[in-house]
């Protein structure tokens, strides 16, 4: 069962909750939800990378590319409220050079890579 979850989540307790929920599945729907594991568990692992990291000046920078209602709100609502939310997260990273993709690229297997562009293809709007 191990073997499923690469990469697995950094924190003992949720990968043990993992390895028990594909066990206790029918043999055939382990690889599939196994798949959404490592995408989940490596999506974590980038975003756990931010932890001490964002900034009032990376608040602030991601502030100005918000559009004007969702900036206002996030003005309203502040850096301490909002320091841990997972886009200005993601933001800081980028800011840093370290990008969403390349991180997802460098850790996931190159099938479960190909996977996660499928489902980024899919759900990206469509353009008239």
């Amino acid at each position: 069962m191990e073997d499923l979850l690469k990469p697995r989540h950094p924190h003992d307790k949720h990968h043990q909750t993992q390895l028990d929920f594909l066990a206790a599945l029918p043999q055939e729907q382990r690889a599939y939800h196994a798949r959404l594991f490592r995408l989940g568990n490596a999506s974590y692992r980038y975003q756990q990378l931010a932890d001490g990291e964002v900034t009032e000046e990376d608040f602030h920078h991601w502030l100005a590319g918000l559009p004007e209602k969702m900036q206002a709100i996030m003005a309203r609502d502040g850096f301490t409220a909002s320091k841990n939310s997972l886009p200005l997260r993601r933001h800081t990273l980028e800011r840093r050079d370290l990008g969403y993709d390349a991180f997802l690229q460098a850790t996931l297997s190159p099938e479960d890579w190909t996977y996660q562009q499928q489902l980024v293809q899919t759900s990206a709007p469509k353009e008239h």
